[in-house]
């Protein structure tokens, strides 16, 4: 398994240390766990937009997908 080196301000961290002893788990395995389900979370949960244009509400169509590239840049802080 690979390791992964990460810079991460000291609040952040004490917020993440407090989850994971709250969850019982290593840093390493809730930092893995929540990095694993945040690359699963793809666009619109199963069903969605079907149970949309069933609703009474009429008129809901489903969005293009945009591309990444109208994303704006981050400001380093």
């Amino acid at each position: 398994m690979a390791q992964l080196t990460i810079y991460i301000d000291d609040a952040t961290l004490l917020r993440i240390e407090r989850s994971a002893r709250q969850e019982k788990a290593s840093i390493s395995r809730w930092v893995k766990q929540r990095l694993t389900a945040s690359l699963e979370e793809k666009g619109w949960p199963p069903g969605y937009f079907e149970f949309l244009q069933k609703s009474p509400c009429k008129g809901i169509d489903i969005p293009p997908d945009l591309s990444s590239s109208l994303d704006c840049k981050r400001s380093v802080l």
